[in-house]
């Protein structure tokens, strides 16, 4: 078996003669030969174990792999995990483990982690992800070579069936722990082992290297289909143009809104997929609220992902001799003097006043009386365009009796435009700015 998985090796590039490799060892008969096939192979090996305690056999299985590693001249490294958090334990423990590798890596001043995933593993995997749902990366199971965060995991045994590894382990007489819960039908992969797979195997007594077949199509696919997303999201700096999105195939798009959430570590299904796809297709002005504060925005022509910073509600009061600030970025006061910059203003009549004015946010029902009637606040936003998410920013100004004299920017009341030629006042608002 020592050459099938060298050729492997070669195949997939694996792995080079110099390389150290941190190889994940439990004890298992799985990753007991891995060990024993790479030493074999002469490759340079560190013995890596995880001890979870979880089990009365544990302490033996340490010892063992101990004993392993001294036999073989090999460094040995432990990771004693204890953790009680029993609703979320095995991910916890996933985390715990990968992160034990990845450190003993840079110790060791490599990239190479090995882990003795077969191809029964991968049928069993493709099969759970195909009952429970994911997209086509997931669905075509375990990679061969994984790159993460500077390291490349690697998977040398999807080569070989698990006939084949205890076949390898009773030849060379290997000792192996067999853990008491591959067992256990409470477990869906092990359902999946012991019903379904046998069904598999009366069909097409090849059905092993079927479905690693399966998993090579499905990645070569996602890969082709990921580096136009990345090409496509690089270009927008993380924005979907609407138009040209929707003229995709849905492949493409599904997989450009899966990147664009993977890039804001945003949990995503299929159901919040289809919702953005949906809103992006009607190319409505709409918002949908994802987690942890974020959003998915589709607004005239653009769609985006974005964190709403919480914006303070105001509503403060303005005097002849008090200026009002807002959010640092306003600056409302009343001035005699036309203003020479490029501050904007209204021309008021000083006996018309009735303060004070109340400076702030918009709010549902608001209204303006224009020269031809009467128009809602949030109308004038949609018709100018103003993104959702910077409606709330822009200052509302009103006199003592409520009447909305001004939407900062957008529009000035029939009332303050029929001054225009009396007014002998201005209410001026600086837009605040500062050298960087």
């Amino acid at each position: 078996m020592e050459k099938k998985v060298l050729d492997f090796i070669g195949k997939e590039n694996l792995i080079t003669p110099k390389d150290t490799i941190i190889c994940a060892v439990s004890g298992g008969v799985d990753s007991v030969c891995l060990l024993h096939i790479l030493h074999s192979l002469k490759y340079s090996l560190v013995l890596a174990h995880v001890n979870h305690h979880k089990r009365k056999e544990s302490q033996e299985e340490e010892l063992s792999m101990q004993r392993l590693a001294k036999s073989l001249n090999i460094p040995f490294e432990l990771l004693d995990y204890y953790d009680e958090h029993k609703d979320n334990f095995q991910a916890m423990a996933h985390h715990a483990r990968y992160s034990f590798f990845k450190a003993l890596a840079k110790k060791y001043n490599t990239s190479i982690i090995a882990t003795a995933h077969h191809l029964n593993d991968q049928a069993e995997t493709i099969l759970m992800r195909l009952i429970g749902g994911s997209n086509l990366y997931g669905y075509a199971g375990i990679s061969i070579k994984k790159q993460e965060e500077g390291f490349t995991f690697v998977r040398p045994l999807l080569c070989v069936s698990k006939e084949e590894i205890y076949a390898y382990a009773k030849k060379k007489n290997l000792t192996f722990f067999e853990d008491s819960s591959n067992a256990s039908d409470a477990y869906l992969r092990n359902r999946i082992r012991k019903n379904i797979l046998p069904l598999f195997a009366q069909e097409n007594e090849s059905y092993l290297t079927k479905i690693q077949e399966f998993s090579i199509l499905a990645k070569q696919s996602f890969h082709f289909i990921r580096n136009q997303s990345i090409n496509y999201l690089d270009k927008l700096n993380n924005i979907i143009e609407v138009s040209s999105f929707r003229d995709m195939d849905i492949a493409l798009q599904k997989d450009i809104l899966c990147l664009l959430f993977e890039r804001y570590e945003l949990e995503k299904n299929n159901d919040i997929i289809t919702s953005c796809l949906r809103l992006i297709q009607n190319n409505q002005n709409k918002t949908i609220s994802l987690k942890e504060n974020y959003f998915f925005y589709v607004t005239y022509g653009k769609a985006y992902i974005e964190k709403e910073n919480q914006i303070d509600l105001f509503e403060k009061a303005l005097d002849l001799n008090k200026p009002v600030q807002i959010h640092d970025q306003y600056l409302l006061y009343f001035s005699k003097k036309n203003p020479q910059n490029n501050a904007k203003y209204l021309k008021l009549c000083y006996n018309d006043l009735k303060l004070p004015f109340i400076v702030r946010n918009k709010k549902e029902g608001d209204f303006i009386k224009m020269s031809y009637g009467n128009k809602k606040v949030a109308r004038i936003m949609i018709d100018e365009k103003i993104p959702v998410k910077q409606r709330n920013q822009i200052p509302i100004i009103l006199n003592r009796d409520e009447e909305i004299l001004w939407v900062y920017g957008l529009a000035k009341s029939k009332a303050v435009i029929n001054q225009k030629d009396l007014g002998d006042i201005y209410l001026v608002c600086e837009e605040m700015t500062y050298d960087k």
